[in-house]
């Protein structure tokens, strides 16, 4: 009985806010505030306030309110969400879109380049001993799982295409993962 109540107040909400009401559209604003707030600690996307989030959640919530066609508050609630996941990505590639090096910044590699540039693949000798012979340690003291989840790290997988080649949850990869890493500093800080 209270969640019919609670639905029909919903409802009653965003057609009031399609109707033009803002007292009824801060209303219902507030009840998704959460939502926008943990979206936005998220991304983190930097030079976004929170106060321009809001504004811009606010935007995408009224753009939902007149898509919307009354299949319901769940319904409703999804769509927000999508929504305002996509605005903030969308916000998200807008900022990295600023790091990029512009064409006319790019510089052809020539001899008179070649001397400025570092080759980081390069390395002493001893540093690739002292390498391998950590990730031999690594690998000896970690488990069978953690050994595969390494394993398909190291040829390029994600850890969900990881989580499904190994058919447990991602969340299984990512503790294994983080495991390894404390096992890394463990074998590293052994070696000073």
């Amino acid at each position: 009985m209270r969640f019919r109540e609670d639905e029909e107040k919903y409802l009653d909400l965003i057609e009031k806010s399609r109707l033009g009401s803002s007292e009824d559209f801060q209303q219902l604003y507030r009840r998704y505030w959460p939502l926008v707030r943990r979206l936005w600690q998220r991304y983190n996307i930097a030079g976004l306030e929170l106060a321009d989030w809001e504004q811009e959640a606010q935007v995408v919530m009224l753009e939902v309110i007149r898509l919307y066609n009354n299949q319901g508050p769940r319904m409703f609630s999804c769509f927000l969400k999508e929504c305002l996941t996509n605005r903030i990505r969308d916000l998200q590639r807008q900022s990295q879109a600023g790091k990029r090096i512009p064409t006319e910044r790019l510089y052809a590699l020539t001899d008179e380049y070649a001397e400025v540039i570092i080759d980081f693949w390069h390395h002493s000798p001893d540093e690739i001993i002292y390498c391998r012979q950590s990730i031999k340690k690594l690998l000896h003291n970690c488990s069978q799982f953690e050994r595969k989840v390494l394993n398909y790290l190291h040829n390029g997988y994600s850890i969900e295409e990881i989580a499904i080649s190994l058919k447990c949850p991602k969340r299984s990869i990512q503790s294994a993962l983080h495991r390894c890493h404390l096992k890394l500093i463990q074998v590293l800080s052994k070696e000073k």
